[in-house]
């Protein structure tokens, strides 16, 4: 575990054959690796315009972090087309203990948002227009300061006008490498075992009182004019309003359209609150 980067800890987990994945694997790690802690701490005090900068590099190194936290989901997640393999053995507790050792932030919010939260399951309401509820969380959401590290997975109520369970539950969940109970898939998915590597971390800010989805998306979404007709016509089959649903939630959680094979790594979007 000493000097052991997050590929390598990431494969460390692969390879790892018992059930005591925090004491043997993850608490080693965390001791031997605090150099780590002090870059993730580093890019939380960058400032930016509004958006930090990071570099290319930087960005393959969070990407490899978000493997490490792929694995570490699987236990919290129910079966499906990965489920020979029940993941790293780990509790909660241990998954908390994991991430504040980084100075990341574990986050719970009480109301339902595409950005802070991955829909892992729906149940529909009576009143077809009642806004999503969380029931329950799988694991929490993690952040690194204004930075969306991890959503939580959540247990939703949610009237049918707003998710359909079926299209939330099931279509492809994009920017994600590894899921056991829905399709996924992430720009390293094709690439050999090194290539893979260099897929470079997708950005969602907090700053203020607007979200930032995919800052390095070089398309915008609100563009105007001959701009947007543009990027609309890269993807003719999706609507502007389903390419911001694709964007936000990462997946589609109301449209019926065939969400495999599609490209919104492209996209870039953000929303005020009020």
């Amino acid at each position: 575990m000493n000097q052991c980067t997050y590929r390598q800890l990431h494969d460390a987990l692969l390879d790892y054959q018992g059930d005591r994945a925090y004491a043997d694997m993850l608490l080693p790690w965390l001791q031997a690796n605090t150099d780590r802690h002090l870059w993730l701490r580093s890019i939380n005090q960058r400032e930016g315009k509004p958006i930090p900068s990071v570099k290319e590099g930087e960005l393959c190194d969070l990407y490899a972090l978000s493997r490490v936290f792929d694995l570490l989901l699987l236990g919290f997640q129910d079966g499906g087309a990965e489920a020979d393999w029940d993941g790293p053995h780990i509790s909660t507790d241990e998954f908390t203990e994991f991430t504040k050792a980084f100075g990341l932030t574990i986050v719970t919010p009480i109301s339902y948002s595409a950005f802070y939260h991955e829909v892992v399951k729906v149940e529909l309401s009576d009143k077809p227009s009642c806004a999503p509820a969380i029931k329950a969380y799988r694991w929490p959401c993690v952040m690194l300061g204004n930075l969306l590290i991890l959503r939580g997975g959540v247990e939703l109520t949610s009237g049918a006008n707003i998710l359909s369970p079926d299209v939330a539950q099931n279509s492809t969940l994009y920017w994600t490498y590894r899921r056991k109970g829905r399709p996924h898939q992430d720009l390293s998915h094709g690439w050999g075992s090194n290539s893979q590597w260099r897929t470079a971390f997708r950005r969602d800010y907090v700053i203020g009182n607007v979200q930032y989805f995919n800052v390095d998306g070089k398309q915008d979404l609100q563009a105007k004019g001959e701009e947007l007709t543009r990027i609309l016509e890269s993807d003719p089959e999706l609507t502007l309003e389903e390419r911001v649903e694709l964007l936000t939630n990462r997946c589609f959680v109301k449209c019926a359209k065939p969400h495999d094979e599609l490209w919104p790594y492209d996209d870039r979007f953000q929303i005020a609150l009020s």
